[in-house]
C-alpha cells in the first residue's frame, strides 16, 4: 500500500504541489467557504459550473465495477460528470473533487483537452499511481480541497491528537470529520508535515481488514463507508421530462420517445465500462 506516497505529486514534484495547494486555496475562497466540505462537494461542483457559465450534468449510478470511481466528458457543450454511486460515499466525494479539477482546467483553459477527450478515475489512479500529469495534480487538488491545511491543524488540536503518536483510531476520527478514505487522510497528514514519511508508510501497511474492524468497533467514519447504491440520478434529464409531463408540454409520441431515450441511458450505464 506504500506506492501512493512515492508516486504522489508531493513527492515527485514538490514545487508543482505547492502550486496546486495555492490553486486549491484560491478555489475554496471563491466556491467553498470556510466549512468542511464532505458531501457538499456535489453542490460545489454544480455551483462552480453555474458561476463559470458552464452546462454541467452530474449523473450518479451504481456501476457493477468497484474499480470505476467516476468519469467526465464533454458532449455538445455540456459537461457530464458520472459518479459510481455503488462506492463508499468517501470515495464518491474524493472522486467528485478529483474530477472537479479536470473541469476547472477545462473552464480556466489551463488544459481543456483532458475532459474533451474524456477523463476516467479508477481505483489504481486514486490509490496507487496516476497515469497522467493532470491526474497526479487532480489527486493532490482533491485532498487539499477536502482537507485544507488550516482545517486539518485545527481539528488535530481540537481533538487532542498527538502528532508523535498518531494511531489508526486517530486516523478514523479524521476520516469521519473530513469524509475521506484512509489513504487520502494519511497522504494529507504527510503533506501537511503532521507525520513523517516513515510513519506514513507504516500506517499504509495496515491491513484493510483491521481498519474495517476498527471502523465497525468504534463506529468512527462508518457513515462514509456506506454506498448510495439505491440512488440513481440523471441530472436535469429526468427533472425536465417530469416537468414537461406535468405541464402537458409534450405530445404523447414525444413523451414516449423521451422515456425510451432515458431507459436507453439507464441500460447503457448497466453495461460494463
Amino acid at each position: 500500500m506504500g506506492s501512493v506516497l512515492d508516486e504522489s505529486l508531493f513527492k515527485r514534484q514538490p514545487k508543482q504541489f505547492d502550486s496546486i495547494n495555492a490553486r486549491a486555496k484560491s478555489f475554496a475562497v471563491n466556491y467553498c467557504g470556510t466549512t468542511i466540505i464532505r458531501d457538499s462537494i456535489f453542490g460545489i461542483a454544480e455551483n462552480y459550473a453555474r458561476k463559470r457559465d458552464l452546462t454541467l450534468e452530474v449523473l450518479r449510478y451504481p456501476f457493477d465495477d468497484d474499480e470505476l470511481w467516476a468519469f467526465t466528458f464533454v458532449k455538445k457543450g455540456t459537461i457530464f460528470l458520472c459518479v459510481n454511486s455503488g462506492l463508499a460515499m468517501c470515495k464518491q466525494i474524493f472522486a467528485v473533487a478529483h474530477e472537479l479539477y479536470h473541469i476547472h482546467c477545462y473552464a480556466e483553459d489551463i488544459d481543456p483537452e483532458t475532459i474533451t477527450v474524456g477523463s476516467l478515475l479508477d481505483s489504481k489512479t486514486a490509490d496507487d499511481e496516476a497515469m497522467s500529469q493532470e491526474d497526479l495534480e487532480a489527486n493532490a487538488f482533491a485532498g487539499l480541497l477536502l482537507m485544507p491545511d488550516n482545517m486539518l491543524d485545527e481539528q488535530i488540536k481540537i481533538y487532542g491528537i498527538s502528532q508523535d503518536k498518531i494511531s489508526i483510531d486517530d486516523i478514523l476520527i479524521l476520516m469521519e470529520l473530513f469524509a475521506l478514505p484512509f489513504k487520502a487522510v494519511v497522504m494529507r497528514l504527510l503533506e501537511n508535515h503532521n507525520i513523517s514519511n516513515t510513519k506514513a508508510k507504516k500506517l499504509l501497511e495496515t491491513e484493510f481488514d483491521y481498519i474495517d474492524e476498527r471502523i465497525k468497533l468504534t463506529g468512527k467514519a462508518q457513515v462514509w463507508q456506506q454506498n448510495s447504491r439505491a440512488l440513481t440520478y440523471f441530472g436535469s434529464l429526468l427533472d425536465n421530462m417530469e416537468y414537461n409531463r406535468e405541464q402537458e408540454l409534450l405530445i404523447k409520441s414525444r413523451e414516449e420517445s423521451d422515456t425510451e431515450y432515458l431507459e436507453k441511458i439507464r441500460k447503457g450505464f448497466r453495461m460494463e465500462v
